[in-house]
């Protein structure tokens, strides 16, 4: 894809406990690699990302992504970063489960207190779309069979009773994340696909017939200019 192609952009933000590998998977999903030397992130860092579907080539997007800091001391910031978001990716560590489920939860009941307090019944658009995400697969599949039992027990409990959705990705070796961010991009509604390219083109008429005018206005010739 064209780094300048003007296409829709989609704001997502990733959560979790410090050290989850958030910072990883941005890294691994935008260039492809894995950077053992990742360092905390302080606050926030952004970055962008032009993206289509492997299944709908069609449908490009460019998402604008937020890792926040997992650190407990910037939690009253993250609000901040996760504000107007549509996708928010909530991380837990495979191989250190517990500590970083529980954080997970936390951020999972903000944003769902933040769903109820900013969105519309009547604009599913604006509904933010909430996803746990299991990192480290490549770890977990070095445990024993009952801890991966225990912890996979968990995790089929908690989206049972929430209905959230469940993927499971490594930033080691990139397992599972194409297919995470083919879903998120397959699932966008088509209204704003079409809302987005219709937008387009009126502004690409209105400024064409703005050229138009400006140019009558100045006696210039309109010959090269095309209209509708």
């Amino acid at each position: 894809m064209n780094a300048h192609e003007d296409v829709p952009t989609l704001k997502l933000v990733l959560l979790g406990e410090s050290s989850v590998g958030k910072t990883a998977l941005v890294h691994r999903f935008t260039t492809n690699k894995f950077d053992s030397n990742t360092t905390n992130t302080i606050g926030a860092a952004f970055i962008t990302k032009l993206y289509h579907s492997q299944l709908k080539p069609e449908r490009r997007i460019k998402f604008e992504i937020w890792d926040t800091a997992g650190q407990e001391r910037y939690r009253s910031l993250t609000p901040m970063y996760y504000r107007n978001a549509k996708v928010a990716l909530v991380c837990v560590d495979l191989s250190n489960f517990e500590d970083s489920f529980k954080t997970a939860k936390f951020w999972i009941e903000q944003l769902e207190i933040n769903n109820s307090g900013n969105n519309s019944d009547n604009d599913s658009n604006d509904k933010l779309i909430v996803r746990l995400v299991g990192n480290k697969s490549d770890l977990f599949a070095k445990l024993s069979d009952e801890e991966k039992s225990d912890i996979t027990f968990k995790i089929n409990q908690f989206t049972d009773s929430t209905g959230i959705i469940y993927n499971q990705t490594s930033a080691f070796d990139g397992t599972g994340l194409t297919e995470l961010f083919d879903e998120i991009v397959d699932g966008i509604d088509d209204k704003i696909f079409i809302e987005y390219y219709e937008q387009k083109s009126k502004t690409t008429t209105e400024n064409q017939i703005g050229s138009i005018l400006d140019a009558r206005m100045n006696g210039q010739s309109t010959s090269s200019y095309t209209c509708c």
